[in-house]
């Protein structure tokens, strides 16, 4: 399945201030809501990606933005937000689009779905050192499950990690199976579901990645500038949340939390569960 961006036209609405305005996608991937701004101004973006996968697709995809000089493509984390867009001034608006993108989830090398078969990996870059394999035989049962309670809100938490120390899966479909074997069977694919999204958001601290790209956004926009978030769940969404709501440099423009339209999920099932939040800074 080829990556289609969420809420493109609710995004553009939010972000775009200044039709000749410096915009940042801080989370480019494949580029589908770089190109969507791009089109929608006569302005300059910048595109932050550290998936060399998705850089390589996104400059590919993108070249005659770049010939033209409206769009820069900086390899890096979101987390050092300020690092990638050194010297660059007056910032309208900054996109992060926090889900894992089709290419990442549809690669079985990359590891990052149980219903696909291949190495126990999970990393976003290759900056990452430890993969998810490394993690569950290096971490304790106990540390493991923290990580499944607090990551992946999973009940059957401490099982499921008494499972994986005794079977140490090398696979992802190994450790469905070891999964599959401690959890009820009528819901184990949501069981599945929240054990990868644990892991994954562990092996690349998602969580304090988005507290510092978010605090990073809010001082290189101008006044004025926009910071909008597409987060895919209720870990992500909180800290955008709470930040969002109690920093005083920031109005909350969403006061109910924008999802996409009954056609646009029907259209592409991977935007069910996606929500928007935007903020001005004042």
């Amino acid at each position: 399945m080829s990556h289609i961006p969420v809420m493109v036209r609710e995004v553009i609405s939010y972000i775009v201030t200044d039709p000749y305005g410096v915009y940042v996608d801080a989370t480019a991937g494949c580029g589908g809501h770089t190109k969507a701004i791009l089109d929608a101004t006569s302005g300059r973006v910048i595109a932050i990606e550290w998936d060399r996968k998705s850089l390589a697709v996104l400059e590919d995809a993108l070249q005659g933005y770049i010939k033209a000089g409206r769009l820069e493509i900086v390899c890096g984390s979101y987390a050092l937000l300020s690092s990638a867009i050194e010297g660059v001034e007056g910032v309208c608006g900054v996109l992060f689009d926090f889900g894992i993108s089709s290419l990442q989830l549809d690669d079985p090398s990359r590891g990052f779905s149980f219903r696909l078969q291949g190495p126990l990996d999970m990393r976003m870059s290759g900056d990452i050192l430890m993969s998810a394999r490394e993690l569950i035989t290096s971490v304790s049962e106990e540390e493991l499950f923290k990580i499944l309670w607090r990551y992946g809100e999973e009940r059957f938490a401490k099982r499921i990690a008494r499972a994986i120390k005794e079977y140490l899966p090398q696979t992802t479909e190994e450790l469905a199976l070891v999964v599959r074997k401690v959890v009820p069977r009528a819901r184990a694919h949501k069981h599945l579901a929240r054990v990868f999204q644990a892991l994954r958001i562990a092996v690349n601290d998602e969580l304090n990645n988005i507290e510092r790209g978010l605090q990073e956004a809010v001082l290189c926009l101008v006044q004025g500038g926009r910071l909008v978030t597409l987060t895919y769940h209720s870990l992500e969404d909180r800290i955008v949340k709470h930040f969002g709501m109690g920093h005083s440099s920031l109005k909350v423009l969403t006061k109910r939390v924008v999802k996409p339209s009954k056609e646009e999920f029907q259209a592409n099932p991977r935007a069910r569960s996606a929500k928007l939040r935007a903020f001005e800074k004042v």
